[in-house]
């Protein structure tokens, strides 16, 4: 047993034993009323061990509710993509996934050595340098976050179990409010991973017909005998990237097809790797920032007996066990909501959101810090290549622009939202019926909008702050670099 399950009471881990050979097998057990109260079995064998549990549980108490629902935390559609590319492995993964995920790592090394091999002979030209440095950066800044990722793929599975339980077990007295706030959560998670991918896919997709649309145009050039045509190298058979071969670049059929199709899944492998992590990412951040979107309004119901409740939830709620971030428990307090059993769990729910957003910071710190820079440097040269490219590539820089635009725009959009929301806290705390209140919950309430004081919010290794200040700042780097670069290809021989 590990040392946080020795923490727990003796029955909790008697069942801890008992469940050891079924944990992460994705099954469904049915067990007993004494078995399903568990606090443990439900927080960690549901959650982070991956096996649904079913049986008799308290009716008139929460437990019930929450070992029969559904994942509050929706993360499909970034699941999928990750699992298909190697970097979500299964609850048990076998030898066979470890080979893929240790195989798309290894494209992704191959691809930046290539790149930057690729570019011997054409150091003297400027637009050729910056489009190539594009892909290596990018590349670059996708293989790191990807081993970060699967090397702290543990951590990740703790902080979404955490996640879920704090959505699913606090702001029950209000299960109306609540409902409609992850309602809209999901909606707004739905929009930033369709969006995002969507213009993605563009770019991928113009990746894939620039080349082809070239080739026609230099077909064409090459039918005209009339025409004085410069012969460039390859002309008529274009690839997506600029890659170092041992034998030069093919051109001969079938294997200039055969490299084509290569290139259009090393492309794919980019997208999704560099895409997915950042929409996994920011649907973390959209999450949290819904928690205390619930606090908020919890907060301004919190001593307003009746407000938002219905006669189930009022009459026989009972206050479900609390346990920390670090394994400690609390007993269960059977009692109809007072005001101050509601501030108790606004308070509660306050500190295990600063916990949230502590951990979510230690994890995300070095992959948003990475592509931070990343981003400013990309769109410099890729603004610049957008003035010096030819027209048929022309519309697959641009796309390619946004894509950058927007990766950095969610983070920065979504981590402002969370700051703003964690600076109403006062103000809703402010706005509950506290007149009426005895002096010691006044007092209690004072203390905690003292706390309230210092916001809960994400950065970047304490560098950068997410919020939408810090998008105008990098945005305004990269155009500074990008006037400098345009300045010195301007520049005389």
């Amino acid at each position: 047993m590990s040392i946080e399950e020795k923490k727990v009471n003796k029955p909790t881990q008697y069942v801890v034993c008992l469940a050891a050979p079924i944990l992460r097998t994705n099954r469904r057990t049915m067990v007993d009323i004494w078995f399903s109260s568990l606090e443990l079995v439900v927080v960690e064998v549901v959650l982070a061990h991956h096996t649904a549990n079913s049986g008799t549980a308290l009716r008139s108490g929460e437990m019930a509710d929450y070992v029969h629902r559904k994942p509050v935390v929706e993360i499909g559609l970034s699941k999928a993509a990750l699992v298909a590319i190697g970097l979500w492995a299964p609850s048990r993964p076998s030898r066979l996934y470890w080979v893929y995920t240790r195989w798309s790592l290894l494209q992704l090394v191959v691809n930046i050595v290539g790149q930057v091999a690729g570019l011997q002979g054409h150091w003297d030209n400027l637009p050729v340098v910056s489009t190539s440095l594009c892909f290596v950066l990018t590349i670059t800044c996708t293989f790191i976050k990807a081993v970060i990722f699967v090397i702290q793929r543990p951590r990740v599975d703790a902080l979404m179990a955490h996640l879920e339980r704090n959505l699913a077990m606090f702001c029950s007295f209000m299960p109306r409010v609540k409902d409609a706030i992850l309602r809209s959560c999901r909606l707004r998670v739905l929009f930033m991973f369709t969006s995002f991918m969507g213009i993605g896919g563009i770019t991928l997709l113009s990746f894939y017909t620039g080349p082809i649309v070239q080739n026609f145009k230099d077909a064409k050039l090459l039918a005209d005998e009339a025409s004085n045509v410069t012969m460039r190298p390859h002309m008529g058979r274009n690839l997506p990237m600029l890659m170092w071969w041992y034998n030069g670049q093919p051109e001969q059929t079938p294997y200039y097809q055969l490299t084509y199709v290569l290139m259009c899944y090393w492309l794919m492998l980019i997208y999704l790797a560099c895409d997915v992590q950042d929409a996994f990412y920011v649907t973390l951040i959209i999450y949290l920032s819904a928690q205390l979107t619930m606090l908020n309004a919890a907060l301004t119901n919190a001593l307003h007996p009746g407000d938002g409740e219905d006669a189930h939830t009022s009459s026989e709620r009972r206050q479900l066990p609390s346990r920390g971030w670090r394994g400690d428990t609390e007993s269960v307090v059977p009692t109809k909501r007072s005001g101050r059993d509601r501030l108790v769990e606004c308070i509660r729910f306050h500190q295990e959101i600063i916990k949230s957003a502590a951990e979510m910071e230690s994890i995300l710190s070095a992959s948003v810090l990475m592509q931070f820079m990343t981003s400013t440097l990309v769109i410099c040269f890729t603004a610049f290549t957008v003035i010096t490219a030819e027209r048929a590539y022309l519309h697959t820089y641009i796309t390619y622009l946004a894509t950058m635009f927007y990766q950095l725009f969610l983070y920065c959009w979504y981590g402002g939202e969370l700051l703003l929301e964690s600076e109403k806290l006062q103000l809703s705390a402010y706005s509950c019926a506290w007149p009426d209140a005895d002096p010691s919950l006044k007092r209690s309430l004072r203390i905690m909008m003292a706390r309230l004081q210092i916001p809960v919010k994400l950065t970047a290794c304490k560098l950068y702050g997410l919020t939408r200040e810090t998008f105008l700042l990098l945005m305004n780097g990269s155009y500074s670099y990008f006037t400098l670069l345009h300045r010195m290809n301007q520049a005389p021989a």
